[in-house]
């Protein structure tokens, strides 16, 4: 209950910072802060050499019901932060205005660079956004820069969205005299952007391409900001054009308000591959009550408040920092719907050898290398009227959140004795047991009706145990109103067999019950590999 309430509470405020419009006069000009309003209608902002900004034509639409300026460069004030492994603590601060800060600073031009920014409330001095720069310097000698525009995202959340597009063009004048005094190119630059800092690496993508003629090398939008920017034009949101490649990882992704919830994730895809772990719309674990998120928050209640309203929101950034290092691959599988990738319909890599396959990605900082391996094949169609592949996968529910992906099929028995008892609804449980590990028991197969001779099919995720050899199978029965669904002795449900197999044409293994006898709910019994 509280969950809803509080989820109510926060689209309320941002309802009201979206009525929280500013009018100008028509024709001012401000000569001590370098701004010029134009037109009868006050249309257009100036900002000297950051140019100018419209809040009609494109800008303008139903899903951008209020649309303002951005503030002064003054007062959205961007800094960037550079980290190298010289610095890996200290800051160095670059600026474009000061050429002298870029090419005396630690920055390795043969290196790839790395701009990370944060989004709507607050600054540079998350620490999530600290651990993805050491997580990027322990993978390789990089130059890794904290975009910080504290300045801007402040309430009101309009005023947030507006500040985004100057912090963009504010960035691409950075990288330009990046690229002039030190020759780092444009190509080997990454941006990696959470929920508005999504948009804001669209925006510097863009203004690099119509301002500098130079293309930026790959964006990644941590569950881009759904909030005035679903169903925009291109130009307002990020998009495949913004970067020679453009990955997203959608987390929370249901719409922005539906029956007391609460999405600040876009749903649309907006990349050239997007991810949707676990659907992209409600992330395992995030169900926990609010006093967990305080106490992890070391008993604040304002961060542990905002850690329990944005914990699908923020899973993006934590399954990418998790992807830089990770020895687990987070594979991803193309697939027509989330539904259908766990009903089994696809689990298997497109290949030379298997061209009935889907297009197999690993999400998270590695994805890139999967795209090049199947970008030729679509080169030439235009980034914007191609087809947006979006691929499934499922974690954990914790740390560490990648998981190995298994399918299994049940079979229910046909037997005389299974149809004289009939079916029964209920859900299972199954634990891997192989020769590396043991998985936790996990709730595969959904409460459902389990009719005799049916087979069930179901992809799940858990840790990777090695080589199955058996699998404990648990039944819990379920009492519904439906009169025959009640049962005077035990419910049971009569076994045949289960296969289990490991992804993309791994170990395949059927294993039968220890003997034709039924499953009694509430109660177990270990499967192992039929006999021939």
């Amino acid at each position: 209950m509280f969950n809803h309430t509080g989820n109510l509470l926060l689209q309320t405020m941002l309802y009201l910072a979206q009525t929280d419009n500013i009018t100008f006069p028509a024709n001012y000009t401000d000569s001590v802060n370098n701004i010029t309003l134009e037109g009868d209608n006050v249309e257009v902002k100036c900002y000297g050499e950051y140019g100018c900004f419209s809040v009609v034509g494109l800008w303008q639409d139903t899903t951008r019901p209020v649309n303002v300026f951005p503030e002064r460069p003054e007062k959205v004030s961007p800094r960037y932060c550079l980290h190298t492994r010289r610095n890996r603590q200290n800051c160095q601060w670059l600026n474009h205005k000061d050429p002298s800060s870029i090419y005396g600073s630690n920055m390795i031009p043969s290196m790839p660079t790395y701009f990370i920014t944060h989004g709507f409330l607050e600054g540079g001095d998350r620490p999530w956004l600290k651990e993805i720069a050491k997580q990027i310097l322990n993978r390789n000698d990089a130059n890794v820069i904290i975009i910080d525009w504290e300045g801007g995202s402040s309430p009101p959340y309009t005023q947030a969205v507006a500040n985004i597009r100057l912090v963009g063009r504010i960035t691409a004048h950075l990288i330009n005299v990046i690229w002039k005094e030190l020759g780092i190119h444009a190509t080997n630059i990454h941006l990696v952007g959470h929920s508005l800092g999504s948009h804001l690496s669209g925006y510097v993508g863009s203004v690099l391409q119509s301002n500098f003629g130079l293309t930026l090398g790959r964006i990644t939008g941590l569950d881009p900001a759904e909030p005035h920017f679903s169903q925009t034009d291109p130009i307002v949101r990020l998009d495949p054009s913004d970067a020679l490649y453009v990955d997203i990882i959608h987390t929370d992704s249901q719409p922005f308000i539906k029956g007391g919830e609460l999405g600040l994730g876009m749903s649309q895809p907006l990349g050239h591959l997007d991810f949707y772990p676990n659907g992209g719309e409600n992330q395992p674990g995030c169900d926990q009550g609010m006093m967990k998120y305080i106490s992890r928050e070391n008993g604040s209640f304002y961060q542990g408040m905002r850690r329990f309203l944005a914990c699908n929101h923020v899973r993006a950034h934590e399954f990418f920092n998790e992807s830089i290092n990770s020895v687990c691959n987070f594979i991803a599988i193309e697939c027509d719907s989330y539904e259908d990738f766990l009903n089994g319909e696809c689990f298997s890599c497109l290949s030379e050898s298997n061209p009935e396959g889907r297009v197999c990605a690993e999400m998270g900082m590695r994805s890139l290398a999967h795209w090049r391996k199947h970008a030729p094949a679509i080169a030439a169609v235009d980034a914007n009227t191609m087809p947006h592949l979006r691929l499934y996968t499922i974690t954990n529910d914790e740390a560490p959140y990648c998981s190995f992906l298994y399918r299994v099929t049940l079979t229910l028995a046909d037997s005389q004795v299974s149809r004289d008892h009939g079916g029964e609804i209920g859900h299972f449980f199954v634990q891997l047991e192989g020769t590396k590990a043991k998985s936790k028991m996990l709730n595969v197969f959904k409460e459902q009706h389990f009719k005799p001779g049916s087979v069930h099919r179901r992809v799940f995720g858990s840790i990777q145990v090695g080589d199955i050899k058996s699998v404990l199978l648990l039944w819990n029965h379920s009492t519904t109103m439906n009169i025959l669904t009640w049962r005077f002795e035990a419910p049971l449900v009569y076994v045949e067999s289960l296969t289990i197999e490991t992804f993309n044409g791994g170990q395949k293994i059927q294993l039968c019950p220890p003997k034709a006898v039924p499953l009694e709910a509430g109660l177990s019994f270990r499967m192992s590999p039929c006999s021939s």
